[in-house]
């Protein structure tokens, strides 16, 4: 669907930043509070964000071929992730198992769920189900993030040539942007029970009885 290529950082440079990078059937929508700016000619394939907690809002959307010379889009509704970047210089990347066909394509939107590692290391391969808008970050970092300007191709088909536009992203604050509450300690620790692994699930009750 996509063929992008990021161009340049238009907003200034965030020391120790990490690369969030999306694969093509994920569009990134929001991040934190800084709307994702997209255009028909142009469209953001990833953002630099800096260590620590971040929300971030995106939407699946795929073109897949029923039969000759015809294809069917399937489209996710927005949904929220929150990822945590340990390293700051490092790429990390945000992708989804693509379906093989459309039936699976249409079962995904249903129950939709993202992938996250940390490119070109040992790390843990992370599934990350959709949360509220409204989880509060544990960091006062979130908001310093970065949207890149990118080429996208013109839509007269998807395996056209693409011919170049170049947009600024512009970081703003989204009327709809989530507003932040104080999570109950019981939402909390739901939420990162849901994130452990068995193996730290075991660990963590072994550690209460001993207690």
């Amino acid at each position: 669907m996509k063929n992008l290529l990021a161009l340049s950082l238009l907003l200034p440079s965030l020391a120790y930043a990490a690369t969030v990078k999306f694969s093509e059937e994920l569009i990134p929508l929001q991040v934190n509070e800084n709307k994702v700016e997209h255009s028909l000619f142009s469209s953001v394939d990833e953002v630099t964000v800096s260590q620590g907690q971040h929300k971030i809002k995106v939407k699946y959307k795929d073109l897949y071929e029923i039969d000759y010379d015809e294809h069917e889009v399937i489209e996710s509704e927005p949904f929220w992730v929150v990822i945590n970047i340990e390293n700051s210089e490092a790429t990390y990347q945000l992708s989804m198992p693509r379906a093989d066909d459309i039936d699976g394509a249409k079962q995904y939107i249903k129950s939709p769920f993202v992938t996250f590692k940390e490119q070109g290391a040992n790390s843990q391969v992370l599934r990350l189900e959709p949360v509220k808008a409204q989880v509060v970050l544990s960091t006062e970092q979130k908001n310093k993030t970065h949207l890149p300007a990118t080429t996208a191709s013109a839509p007269s088909n998807s395996a056209a040539p693409k011919s170049s536009s170049r947009i600024q992203v512009v970081a703003e604050k989204s009327p709809n942007a989530p507003v932040s509450q104080q999570p109950s300690a019981l939402s909390m620790l739901e939420f990162w029970w849901s994130q452990a692994s068995e193996q730290e699930k075991a660990a963590f009750l072994a550690n209460k009885k001993g207690s």
